[in-house]
């Protein structure tokens, strides 16, 4: 009987956690996606200026 109530408890504290987990991250959702978004164009810009300027990056940066 006491080990079905600690998987009870256990459990219904698992899925509260998850609950409020899942508030928090649905209320930052917005902001998340504008900093993956500025990183994802960061990323695209170093990029094609590593292809613009491949010669100069292979002089200075070279390995």
């Amino acid at each position: 009987m006491v080990l079905a109530a600690l998987l009870f408890t256990a459990a219904f504290t698992v899925s509260r956690a998850q609950q409020s987990t899942l508030v928090r991250i649905q209320a930052n959702a917005p902001a998340v996606k504008r900093w993956g978004g500025g990183v994802l164009i960061a990323v695209g810009v170093w990029f094609i200026s590593l292809a613009l300027f491949a010669d100069f990056f292979a002089q200075y940066l070279s390995v």
